[in-house]
C-alpha cells in the first residue's frame, strides 16, 4: 500500500495537466469573486481572522473540487487500458492494498494544488492585516472541513468510471458538484447543505462555531434574516438538513468518511468480479 502511494503521489504529482487546470479554475475564481476575494471580511463582523478564512474556502470550495474530481477518473481505469493489470496482480502486493495506496496517493497529490490555495490565502491575509489566527483557522477547516469532503468526493470520482468511460463520467462528475453543492436549495431539488452534500459547511458552522453577520446581503454564505445553517431547512429533502451543531458536524464527518469506504468496497467488489 505504501509503495503504491508513492508511486500514485508522485506520478499524480507530476501531471502538467494537474497545475494547469488547476491555474485556469483559480484564475477564473478569483477573476468571478476578485472583491470578496480580495477582501472577505467585507460587509462582516465578528471574528475576522475566522471568517475570513470561512469565506475565501467558501468561493475555492465553489469550483475547484470539479478540477479534482475530474483530474482523478481515469486513474484507476489506467491500468486495464494500459494492459498492465495482469502484471500487477502476479506481484505479491495485495490487491486490497494497491487499491487503497491509489486511492489515497492520488487522492492526496491531486488535493495539493487546492491546499496550497487555501493555505496560501491564509497566510496572505495573516501576513497583510497581522492576524496569524488566521493560519490556526485554516488548518482546522482544511483537515475537518474539507479533506472529508474530498475523500468522498475522491472515490466517487476515481470509482465512477468502472461503470461508463472516463470523460462522460467528468461531465456527470461536475453537474453532480454544481447540483449538490453550488446550486442552493431555495433554486430546485438539491442536497446542497445537507449531510449527504460533501459541500456542506456543518463543520465550520456546528462545530468551528462561525456566525456570519446577515447584513448586507448579496455575498453572504446564507441569506439575509439567517443566522443558522442550512440556510433554507425546509427545502426537500428537509430530514437530510438538520441545524447545525456539533454532533451534527461530526455526523456529516462520518457519511463522508463512510461514503467514501463504501465507494472503495465496491470497486474492489467489481475487482473481483471481473477476475472471476
Amino acid at each position: 500500500m505504501i509503495a503504491t502511494f508513492r508511486y500514485e503521489f508522485h506520478m499524480q504529482i507530476r501531471r502538467p495537466a494537474l497545475w494547469i487546470v488547476y491555474g485556469l479554475a483559480y484564475a477564473a475564481t478569483v477573476a468571478g469573486f476578485l472583491p470578496l476575494y480580495l477582501n472577505p471580511n467585507l460587509g462582516q463582523l465578528g471574528d475576522a481572522p475566522k471568517t475570513a478564512v470561512v469565506v475565501s474556502t467558501s468561493l475555492i470550495m465553489s469550483l475547484l473540487p470539479m478540477v479534482y474530481g475530474c483530474l482523478i477518473t481515469d486513474r484507476l481505469v489506467r491500468d486495464r487500458w494500459l494492459g498492465v493489470g495482469e502484471i500487477l496482480n502476479a506481484t505479491p502486493a495485495g490487491r486490497t492494498g494497491r487499491l487503497i495506496g491509489k486511492y489515497l496517493g492520488v487522492c492526496a497529490a491531486t488535493a495539493v494544488p487546492l491546499a496550497l490555495v487555501h493555505t496560501g490565502r491564509a497566510v496572505v491575509y495573516a501576513i497583510t492585516e497581522g492576524e496569524p489566527a488566521a493560519l490556526g483557522w485554516a488548518g482546522a477547516i482544511l483537515v475537518l472541513a474539507v479533506v472529508p469532503g474530498l475523500l468522498m468526493a475522491g472515490a466517487l470520482a476515481l470509482t465512477g468510471p468502472l461503470l461508463m468511460s472516463s470523460v462522460p463520467f467528468q461531465m456527470l462528475f461536475v453537474a453532480y458538484w454544481f447540483w449538490g453543492s453550488v446550486v442552493p436549495a431555495s433554486v430546485m431539488p438539491t442536497l446542497s447543505d445537507s449531510v449527504l452534500s460533501p459541500g456542506a459547511e456543518y463543520v465550520v458552522f456546528g462545530l468551528l462555531g462561525y456566525e456570519p453577520v446577515p447584513e448586507p446581503a448579496p455575498h453572504l454564505i446564507v441569506p439575509p434574516g439567517h443566522g443558522r445553517y442550512p440556510p433554507w431547512p425546509d427545502a426537500p429533502p428537509d430530514f437530510l438538513r438538520p441545524e447545525a451543531g456539533p454532533a451534527v458536524a461530526w455526523l456529516w464527518i462520518g457519511v463522508m468518511l463512510g461514503f467514501a469506504a463504501l465507494l472503495l468496497l465496491l470497486a474492489r467488489l467489481h475487482a473481483i468480479r471481473t477476475e472471476s
